[in-house]
């Protein structure tokens, strides 16, 4: 397309010129008044022969001498009209060949013959500044040998150190945002998960106290349940691994993107198909409700739990059923308010406490009253 572009306005270049080349020059003006002279001359001579002024031999000798003089004006204008097609014809020519032979070679030389067309999405894209992971991280290290007790630093870097497959930093990083930061069931599973990545995946020691940490904390965390099914089948305890991934698929929500993890490890240990479950008769009769009666029928149920937790804040299983079921309806508010009331709720209960806390950080629940 851009070479049919090159040759349309080469084209152009070149008519550009040769159009007034080729037009048929005017009479030069020198020229035409000594032919006009000489004519009016020879009339002259015949006016006067005419009326007797001049003899026959003076009047023959003038007529003579004016036609000489006429004829060597014609030829000296024919000799000129002559010259100046020529040159015409020579610009003409050095056009057609000149420009193409210089434009050609210079553009070769100077230009990117096979560079492809780029579309303007992909220039602009393309000018787009692009984060740069590994300065980041130069950077957060550049800050954590300056500041090595700032935990959070580490918990940012632990799990990049994880994804860039440096399991060895990782655990490492993980470590020091567990012992900065405290104690959650979150950071004891990111960091066993650490271990069994650097084992290749084996359930090692270490890897196993971190989840069982995990699970003290809230016996419910799928993430470490996982890998402690995995660590019983590693130890040659295949019932207690499916005993231990049925009940994590139970427990699942519906929209939990594990699910389908743990059906395909149970249908690998046991050959059987674990499907999803069809749902009650009430969970049928809620999902044929029109999404706003079902969303209603939904906020009432969650506000029971909450008037019901008003009596009797003691229930850690109740504040955690809550807090996500507000995080699930997207009212973080609610689930803000419902973490504060938990805290002053659980009050000297640090094991019932910690699972809350633990919770509220994987949902990301009460950072947006921090900001």
């Amino acid at each position: 397309m851009i070479w049919l572009v090159f040759a349309l306005l080469a084209g152009a270049a070149v008519l550009a010129v040769l159009v007034p080349l080729s037009l048929r020059a005017a009479p030069l003006e020198a020229a035409a008044s000594d032919k006009a002279f000489y004519r009016e001359q020879i009339a002259e001579i015949a006016r006067e022969r005419a009326e007797g002024r001049l003899d026959a031999e003076d009047a023959e000798t003038a007529r003579a001498e004016a036609a000489r003089r006429l004829l060597r004006a014609a030829e000296a204008s024919g000799a000129r009209q002559s010259s100046s097609r020529k040159a015409r014809l020579v610009a003409a020519l050095a056009t057609l060949v000149l420009v193409p032979a210089l434009a050609v070679p210079l553009y070769l030389r100077l230009g990117a013959v096979d560079m492809p067309d780029m579309p303007l999405a992909q220039r602009q894209a393309a000018s787009k500044p692009r984060f740069d992971i590994s300065a980041a991280v130069e950077k957060i290290e550049q800050h954590l040998a300056e500041h090595p007790d700032d935990g959070r630093a580490w918990e940012v870097l632990a799990p990049v150190y994880v994804k860039a497959q440096r399991f060895d930093e990782g655990v490492h990083a993980y470590g020091e945002a567990l012992r900065l930061l405290g104690a959650t069931p979150a950071r004891h599973a990111a960091l066993g998960e650490a271990y069994v990545l650097q084992a290749e995946g084996a359930v090692t020691p270490a890897a196993r106290r971190n989840f069982e940490a995990a699970l003290a904390l809230d016996p419910k965390d799928a993430h470490a349940g996982y890998y402690m099914g995995l660590a019983a089948e590693q130890d040659g305890d295949k019932a207690r691994a499916v005993e231990i991934w049925k009940r994590l698929l139970e427990e699942a929500p519906a929209q939990a993107g594990y699910r389908a993890l743990l059906r395909q490890q149970l249908e690998r240990l046991t050959g059987e198909s674990f499907a999803d479950k069809p749902q009650s008769a009430a969970g049928k009769a809620v999902a044929a409700l029109p999404e706003g009666e079902q969303r209603a029928m939904i906020g009432r149920m969650v506000e029971g739990l909450a008037a019901r937790l008003a009596q009797n804040g003691s229930d850690v299983e109740g504040w955690l059923k809550l807090i996500r079921a507000y995080s699930v309806l997207a009212e973080p508010e609610k689930a803000a308010a419902a973490l504060a009331k938990a805290r002053a709720a659980l009050q000297g209960k640090p094991a019932e406490l910690a699972r809350v806390e633990g919770l509220a950080q994987e949902l990301g629940v009460g950072k947006e009253a921090v900001r």
